[in-house]
């Protein structure tokens, strides 16, 4: 098939109003239009509401007593018990047992979510606020998941689907405060892997190329969600976000999978995630998800990875989830703080 240079991706979207009778500063009812927007991902097609709210809801955790109770039970994750206690690979898998760069150990997950499954203690601090990450730390932890995947292609290659996942604090269903991230391979897709590869396929058959290097093109040339890049690494935001406060996009070009990245990927990768925690940190957000993509065929399919917070909002006599009905059961995003303006804030990171 003869491949185009390029093919441009319709960002397709409809504002709405919701009309409502709201009170005046007199107590008389006057009538007020609420926009709502909807949107569609130009890849999938699935559906994400923007509804526009004020960030002083985000409210920033007491770390200093989270951090107090966390110390007050046993942490697998700290030392000594974690060379004491955590599981090793088998010889012909890993014959070290553990996988270690730097003060990052990768051992095997205990209670795995697949036929493989990985668990990298990132650091021996228990305790590390998203300021105080450095690059060094951050490059070891996800260079120790890669390699465990490089590893499990080798010794088993039809376990192909596979990813490197981070959930950081307990508003992102961290279990542990002690920062560690998880690597996962199987031999099939997860529900939105499936998605995404079906839809990059089906895209280059109908327009001959690549959605992901089309998609990357597009938000250069309007820079409405383009952040800017650093090395082979591009930071952009989701026209359609899966996050509630905006997700942080990050393709790889040239690469089909997340095994494929070379060190200085991973690094350039790494200094882009100390950018997006400092932004975070600025929200007065402590939490977030990370998740990788990877692919078979470059031509295709382009690794990439969504980074979106997680927060605790305010108004409620306990700690109230930035999870609902909307995404629990009708499969459908809510965000509050629109791509363009998030873009806008990260810019500066960068």
């Amino acid at each position: 098939m003869k491949s185009k240079k390029f093919s441009p991706i319709e960002f397709r979207r409809e504002v709405m109003l919701s009309r409502i009778l709201k009170r005046d500063s007199s107590g008389h009812f006057a009538e007020a239009a609420i926009p709502l927007e909807f949107r569609s991902d130009p890849l999938t097609g699935r559906s994400c509401r923007i509804v526009p709210f004020t960030l002083e809801r985000i409210i920033r955790p007491d770390l200093a007593a989270l951090e107090k109770r966390s110390r007050e039970l046993t942490c697998p994750f700290c030392p000594p018990l974690v060379e004491q206690i955590t599981p090793h690979f088998p010889p012909d898998l890993i014959p070290e047992g553990t996988i270690r760069r730097g003060k990052a150990v990768a051992f095997p997950n205990a209670g795995p979510y697949d036929v493989y499954g990985v668990v990298v203690v990132i650091s021996d601090r228990h305790f590390i606020p998203l300021s105080d990450f450095d690059l060094e730390t951050v490059h070891n932890a996800l260079l120790a998941a890669q390699s465990y995947l490089k590893s499990v292609l080798k010794a088993d290659p039809e376990a192909k689907y596979n990813f490197m996942a981070w959930n950081y604090m307990p508003p992102s269903g961290g279990s542990l405060v002690h920062p560690h991230l998880q690597s996962n391979a199987g031999y099939r897709p997860t529900t939105y892997q499936k998605q995404i590869l079906e839809a990059s396929e089906k895209y280059f058959r109908e327009k001959g190329t690549n959605y992901w290097s089309d998609l990357l093109e597009q938000e250069r040339r309007t820079g409405e969600r383009y952040i800017g890049n650093i090395g082979n690494t591009h930071w952009l935001t989701s026209f359609a976000p899966r996050g509630r406060l905006s997700d942080t996009l990050v393709i790889f070009p040239g690469k089909a999978s997340i095994t494929e990245l070379t060190e200085d990927d991973l690094r350039d990768f790494s200094a882009g995630l100390l950018k997006v925690f400092s932004y975070l940190d600025e929200l007065n957000l402590v939490s977030f998800n990370m998740s990788t993509y990877s692919g078979f065929d470059k031509d295709q399919f382009w690794a990439h990875a969504r980074i979106t917070p997680r927060g605790l909002l305010l108004y409620s006599p306990i700690e109230t989830s930035d999870q609902f009905y909307y995404q629990i059961f009708q499969d459908e995003n809510i965000c509050i703080l629109p791509p363009e303006v998030a873009c806008e804030r990260l810019k500066k990171w960068f």
